[in-house]
């Protein structure tokens, strides 16, 4: 029911194809193994990185067509993001000892007032999005992505940067090699490998955000190894309200200019 009801509204609401919006949604389910991975190891869905891979497939399906490129890959990196997200929840519930099916019912509770509160909030923050989005004010820099991958598919792969392809080749080629030694050496030798979907999230990801996780790691790692009890305690936690404090400290910020505009 999810499936059709997703692949309709494609067709209804932006006039994609009825293949290009199924081809969207199986897309997702594998890109939503890939994110999952990434969350488990990173913490960061990459939903951006994912949306680029739909965007790519779908160009195959429909090229030359921006709407079809960009919104069908919505469909699937949010898709994937959202899967990635929900194991968070239900690995939170487990540590708390909730039921995982009652998780769920309460999660489609959360999609119903989730969709509506998110919706409105933006209409709020964002009344016109052709005139803010893409300013200093609202960059929005995943949006500027998307809206720059989608053009360039639309003029077909030659319009690739210079040097795109090969970058991507060798990325591909570092990719498998990772993920065959993970698989293949012994455990103690294989924990010392780069983890393939760390290295990757830190090439789509600001500078800032990839040199603050590695921050972030250290200090964790010197706290386990100098206090081992109180880091079993506390690091979590702290790392935790620091996500948390800085992402509701921007959605005041941006509230506070509002009000005062």
């Amino acid at each position: 029911a999810a499936v059709s009801l997703v692949v309709w509204l494609q067709h209804a609401l932006f006039d994609i194809g009825w293949g290009a919006a199924l081809a969207a949604v199986v897309l997702s389910l594998a890109l939503a193994v890939v994110a999952s991975r990434v969350v488990g190891e990173t913490g960061i869905p990459p939903i951006g990185a994912i949306g680029k891979v739909a965007q790519l497939g779908l160009g195959a399906l429909a090229p030359g067509n921006v709407t079809t490129n960009l919104m069908g890959a919505n469909v699937t990196g949010g898709a994937a993001g959202q899967c990635a997200d929900l194991l968070n929840d239900l690995r939170t519930g487990a540590l708390l000892g909730a039921t995982p099916a009652y998780q769920i019912i309460a999660q489609c509770f959360g999609v119903l007032a989730g969709s509506l509160v998110g919706s409105a909030v933006y209409l709020i923050l964002i009344p016109d999005p052709v005139a803010q989005l893409l300013t200093p004010e609202w960059p929005a820099p995943a949006v500027a992505t998307w809206k720059a991958v989608a053009e360039v598919l639309a003029q077909g792969l030659h319009a690739l940067p210079t040097g795109s392809v090969p970058a991507m080749a060798l990325a591909a080629v570092t990719g498998i090699t990772l993920a065959t030694g993970e698989a293949l050496l012994p455990r103690r030798m294989a924990r010392w490998l780069p983890s393939g979907a760390a290295l990757g999230l830190a090439f789509v990801i600001p500078a800032w955000i990839a040199i603050s996780l590695f921050m972030g790691a250290m200090a964790a790692a010197c706290l386990r190894l100098l206090a081992p009890n109180w880091a079993a305690r506390f690091v979590l936690a702290i790392a935790a309200g620091l996500v948390a404090g800085e992402s509701l400290a921007g959605i005041a910020g941006a509230l506070a200019s509002l009000l005062g505009a």
